[in-house]
């Protein structure tokens, strides 16, 4: 028995892919994998205190958190469920290679296809869901994935790739994980490489050059997907209108739209574009690097440099 019509949302890291999954994953037929099951990810079980983020607190829904939220409705979200990346799962069943490899145009065994279809049936089960919901960042592992759900829906969110470049730079992960000093995911090719190399090993052109990695694999695996299947939202698009974005992504994924949903974004208040922030914080001539390196992708999507 298959997993009917996932939902599957990708991007590079930080490109806005978290306020969209939040959003979206409050939907009341879309089940998901918690941080409960970083814990415990042998009990999926666990899935059924689910049920607690679909009770309004104070008028607010409590699933879905930003970490740099304040207040006390912030806080109380940090002992809930909601939505997470949650790579140990995929790691148990589809081996390292899910989180740290490119997996350019790979498929799934069929002992791993069984694997992650039987988990994800008992997440539906004890959520009472009728849909799978899940977000990754970093290479799109589309082929992958659809090797494994088949008539899955993806949702690929790009941004700017000055905005990403210097976001990375910045973020903690990215920093003390390496992602100065080498290529972050395995499988980089070879020309990528020496294009670094050319550019004196340069942080900055390395997290450009895998920025147009991602992009350019996602639209490669595109193609693996059924018609109609994929949809691109640009990051700056998003936060100038959640709500009539958020509208589209439900029809064209089949479901109703989610007023629950749409209050949450109302709850967060005016999205702000924060791409302003590269300009400040990035010099001209790191800014024109990643100009250089990116333009003939960044251009397909209406960036103009």
């Amino acid at each position: 028995m298959s997993i009917q019509k996932p939902i599957i949302l990708i991007g590079m890291p930080r490109s806005g892919t978290t306020v969209l999954a939040e959003a979206i994953s409050i939907h009341k037929d879309l089940g998901w994998i918690s941080k409960y099951l970083e814990v415990f990810p042998s009990l999926p079980q666990l899935s059924f205190l689910h049920k607690l983020v679909d009770i309004p607190f104070l008028g607010v829904y409590l699933r879905g958190k930003k970490k740099q939220s304040k207040g006390l409705i912030n806080f109380i979200r940090r002992f809930l469920p909601y939505c997470v990346e949650n790579y140990n799962i995929w790691e148990k069943f589809c081996g390292k290679k899910f989180s740290f490899d490119y997996l350019a145009h790979q498929k799934a065994s069929q002992a791993e296809k069984e694997a992650v279809i039987k988990y994800v049936r008992t997440l539906l089960k004890y959520q009472r869901k009728k849909r799978f919901f899940a977000k990754f960042t970093g290479p799109p592992r589309i082929c992958f994935l659809q090797s494994i759900f088949p008539d899955a829906y993806f949702i690929h969110v790009i941004r700017d790739p000055r905005a990403v470049v210097n976001s990375l730079l910045k973020v903690k992960f990215w920093r003390e994980g390496g992602g100065l000093e080498r290529p972050w995911w395995k499988g980089l090719p070879e020309e990528y490489i020496k294009e670094w190399e050319r550019r004196n090993k340069s942080p900055v052109a390395l997290a450009a050059l895998q920025w147009k990695r991602v992009v350019s694999l996602t639209w490669e695996e595109k193609k693996y997907v059924q018609h109609g299947h994929f949809i691109e939202i640009r990051y700056e698009d998003f936060v100038e209108r959640p709500h009539e974005y958020l509208t589209k992504v439900f029809h064209k994924v089949g479901l109703e739209d989610s007023p629950e949903a749409h209050k949450y974004i109302s709850s967060i208040g005016k999205l702000r574009n924060m791409n302003y922030k590269y300009k400040k914080d990035l010099s001209k001539e790191d800014i024109k690097l990643i100009e250089e390196i990116t333009r003939d992708v960044a251009n397909k999507v209406g960036y103009s440099f």
